[in-house]
C-alpha cells in the first residue's frame, strides 16, 4: 500500500482496455494517473470506452480528453490528468508506464521499453484483439517475484519437528501439504521449539 500511494502512472491508449485499466487503478488510489491518447474519438470507440458518446465524435475530441472528466470523479485523492504530447524522455516523470495500444509503432515501443528499463521504471504493454490478447511486462533487473502462483498462502498443522540441523517437519496426516522444493515456510504458535516462532522463513529441501 505504501508503494501504491506514491506511484505515478502513465496510461497510453484510451479505448476499452485503457479506460478499464484507468478506472480500476484510480479506484485503488495511486498518487497520480496520466493519460495520453491524442486520437480523435470515432464511432467504433463508443462500443469500447463507456465514457465516450456521440458528442465526442462530432466534436472530434481526443479519447483522453473525453474520458478525463468522469475518471476524475472516481477518486478525489488521486490526481488525474492528460498530456497532449509524449516524448521518450517524458516517461521519466512516471514510476509505471502502461501501454494499452500500439499506435506508435513497434520500434518506438522497444525504444520506450529500453528507456524505462534504464531508468528503473516499470513497463507494461497489453492489447486485446477480440477473443485474444497479450501482456508484456518489464520491471527491470532488480524486480524479484516471490509469489510463484498468486494463490493465498496455505497453512498446515505441525505434528512434530525433529531436533536436528536439517529438521524433519511432519504435518497432520489429515491434510497433505502442497509444498515443493525451494518453497519457504514460516512457523507460528509452535509449542516447545518456541524460538521458531520469531525466525525468518525457512527454505524447504
Amino acid at each position: 500500500m505504501g508503494k501504491l500511494i506514491k506511484m505515478k502512472v502513465l496510461i497510453v491508449g484510451m479505448r476499452g482496455l485503457g479506460v478499464e485499466t484507468a478506472k480500476n487503478l484510480i479506484l485503488a488510489g495511486p498518487n497520480s494517473v496520466t493519460f495520453y491518447d491524442p486520437n480523435p474519438t470515432e464511432i467504433r470507440d463508443l462500443g469500447a470506452n463507456f465514457y465516450l458518446n456521440q458528442q465526442h465524435v462530432d466534436s472530434k475530441t481526443s479519447r483522453a480528453a473525453a474520458s478525463l472528466p468522469q475518471l476524475q470523479e472516481l477518486n478525489p485523492y488521486v490526481r488525474v490528468n492528460t498530456i497532449d504530447s509524449l516524448s521518450i524522455e517524458d516517461h521519466s516523470n512516471y514510476s509505471l508506464v502502461c501501454y494499452t495500444e500500439n499506435f506508435s509503432g513497434l520500434s518506438n515501443l522497444i525504444a520506450v521499453n529500453n528507456f524505462c528499463r534504464s531508468k528503473n521504471i516499470g513497463f507494461l504493454l497489453s492489447e486485446t484483439m477480440g477473443a485474444a490478447g497479450y501482456v508484456f511486462s518489464d520491471f527491470g533487473e532488480k524486480h524479484i517475484i516471490t509469489d510463484a502462483d498468486g494463490e493465498q498462502c496455505r497453512s498446515f498443522i505441525v505434528v512434530s519437528i525433529s531436533q536436528e540441523e536439517e529438521a524433519l517437519v511432519t504435518v497432520h496426516e489429515d491434510k497433505r501439504h502442497s509444498y515443493q522444493e525451494g518453497d519457504f515456510v514460516k512457523f507460528v504458535e509452535v509449542e516447545g521449539m518456541t524460538e521458531l516462532n520469531n525466525a525468518q522463513p525457512f527454505e524447504i529441501t
